[in-house]
């Protein structure tokens, strides 16, 4: 399975059950909502139908409302249709205005703009060059010919706008889904900190906590994006709206550095637009494309997003399935992904995460498990980009769904019970009841413990998954067998409990010998150069089963049955 997670847009082509499923065996991790072709009710349905198929398959799968946001554009034009020609001055007015006027739908607009400000029009085809500003107008100098068309979207690049965080549609839309109780929010047109605070305070008071989604689609969001990702719970590389507020040739290399800067902040991002756009009709991707969801990958993005692709495209579930085969593909080349370059987070949970990180490399582990009350320790430990899997443990459903979109993290829902919890053994047990783990695999564990296992993360130990049996000092390496308590019995491994044993006959007959008594140095060394797995002085808590099937950690000491 691919650590990169996938974001597949909910439209006519995929908002029904079937298509649905498909897209989550293909590796969907979440499913995205786009206000602006949607009508009431819609967010209902989608959460609904999102809950059938996570109940059905056992998924994880979360919803994300991108609220569309204030939008400044121009009005409408007699015809439908204005030409500008290249060299001609034009007057910007936000009331009245003669013909020949262009109207912007925003006053407040005026208050901003500046002489010698860049203004682009309908998605950067048109551009203007302010030459004189007054409170409610500006005439504008054409650096180039082109059309404009009924309320055609416009772009100040580099300009703070104060349009507001939210328009009353996009409240509107907010209400249903915290009904819905929606596990992600995107914020459109984040220019400032300032915006996302405005929108977790709107959450907050509706009893929501949900994850915001800063989509850094302007040249204000993009030169605050170290402030930005210090309030965020993700960030957005939006490269659509970002093409038009700055040269195209720089949109690649700005991804880059957005990404860079919310990894310092432990802050997962997601790359969109245009990912596999040719799927909407063909039924495979562009070598280009290909490469451009490479490259996201190959930048330390999160989660790789589809828009028209999955929303209105003729094969939604195998644009998934490209994307998921990219990932798999990429990963087991390239698997040095590196670590933030600074941190600027929580020192302890960022200092946990690297110590489990490092532990599991350095004793070949199979699996990181963190137990996490809010998903920051799981949040940190992707952040430090380990190359084996990151098991979430969670009391809420909803934090497991909302840490879906993390690189490398599977969520685990634990029963209610648990969150009070302090008995680490009796939550793993109930965790080895499901299918993560396999009976001798070594994990590296994060908890709370000696308190809670959720919340104050402040432990890293080594378990070995199965019952545990028993304890010694180790020699050799890890050994799986049947155990057998006779010296002549039958099996891999013998349990040993007298000094009346006969070291050459038990070296040539088992692989492994575990002692429940001490040894001496020159058996120890004996038995090291036969290459033999060994456990001294070993306390045993629960008894072994004679023909049972029994694993010893090398490293730990620990014997599991």
């Amino acid at each position: 399975m691919a650590q990169t997670k996938i974001v597949a847009t909910i439209g006519p082509s995929s908002d029904n059950a079937s298509t649905l499923r498909e897209m989550v065996k293909n590796g969907l991790s979440a499913v995205r909502v786009n206000t602006a072709h949607i009508k009431e009710g819609y967010i209902t349905k989608v959460r609904k139908m999102v809950d059938s198929v996570n109940s059905d398959m056992g998924s994880n799968i979360g919803i994300m409302i991108d609220l569309k946001g204030p939008e400044l554009r121009t009005g409408t034009f007699e015809g439908g249709r204005f030409s500008v020609e290249e060299g001609d001055t034009y007057r910007l007015v936000s009331t009245g205005g003669s013909p020949g006027d262009i109207l912007i739908n925003y006053p407040s607009v005026f208050r901003s703009l500046q002489k010698g400000d860049e203004i682009v029009m309908s998605d950067g085809k048109v551009k203007f060059r302010v030459l004189e500003k007054g409170s409610n107008s500006a005439e504008l100098l054409a650096g180039s010919s082109g059309d404009l068309r009924d309320r055609s979207r416009v772009n100040i690049p580099g300009r703070y706008l104060d349009l507001g965080v939210l328009t009353e549609r996009d409240k509107d839309f907010l209400m249903e889904g915290v009904k819905n109780s929606i596990e992600f929010y995107a914020l459109s047109f984040v220019q400032d900190k300032s915006n996302v605070i405005h929108l977790q305070k709107l959450l907050y008071d509706n009893g929501q906590n949900a994850s915001i989604i800063a989509k850094i689609e302007t040249k204000s969001g993009y030169d605050n994006i170290d402030s930005i990702s210090s309030v965020s719970d993700y960030v957005m590389v939006a490269r659509g709206d970002l093409g038009v507020e700055m040269p195209l040739e720089e949109v690649v290399l700005a991804q880059k550095t957005i990404i860079n800067e919310a990894h310092k902040h432990g802050v997962p991002t997601i790359v969109a637009t245009q990912m596999l756009e040719s799927m909407v009709e063909s039924s495979s991707p562009t070598r280009a494309e290909v490469a451009d969801v490479t490259n996201a990958i190959l930048d330390n993005a999160d989660s790789v997003m589809l828009s028209e692709e999955t929303a209105i495209g003729k094969h939604p579930a195998d644009a998934v399935g490209y994307l998921s085969r990219i990932a798999d593909y990429v990963e087991g080349v390239y698997r040095d992904f590196p670590e933030p370059e600074q941190f600027f987070g929580n020192r302890i949970a960022y200092s946990i995460a690297r110590a489990s990180k490092i532990i599991a490399r350095e004793i070949k582990a199979d699996a990181i498990l963190a137990f996490t009350l809010t998903g920051n320790t799981a949040r940190m430990i992707s952040a430090v980009r380990p190359e084996i899997p990151i098991y979430a443990a969670v009391a809420d459903s909803m934090v497991g769904r909302r840490l879906n979109l993390l690189r490398g993290v599977i969520p685990i829902s634990m029963p209610e019970e648990f969150r009070k919890t302090s008995d680490l053994i009796e939550a793993l047990a109930f965790i080895e009841s499901g299918d993560y783990f396999r009976k001798g695999e070594r994990i590296v564990i994060t908890s709370g413990a000696p308190y809670f296992l959720f919340g104050g993360t402040n432990d890293v130990r080594v378990l070995t998954v199965g019952t545990f049996n028993g304890r010694g000092y180790p020699m050799g390496p890890s050994l799986q067998g049947v155990l057998t308590k006779k010296a002549d019995g039958k099996g891999d491994i013998v349990l040993i409990g007298d000094r009346s044993w006969d070291r050459e006959a038990v070296a040539s007959r088992f692989k492994g010998i575990v002692f429940t008594i001490d040894i001496s140095d020159q058996d120890k060394e004996y038995l090291s150069q036969q290459n033999k797995t060994v456990l001294f002085n070993t306390k045993i808590v629960k008894e072994l089963e004679e023909g049972g099937t029994v694993t010893i950690d090398g490293g730990t000491g620990i014997i599991n049955s």
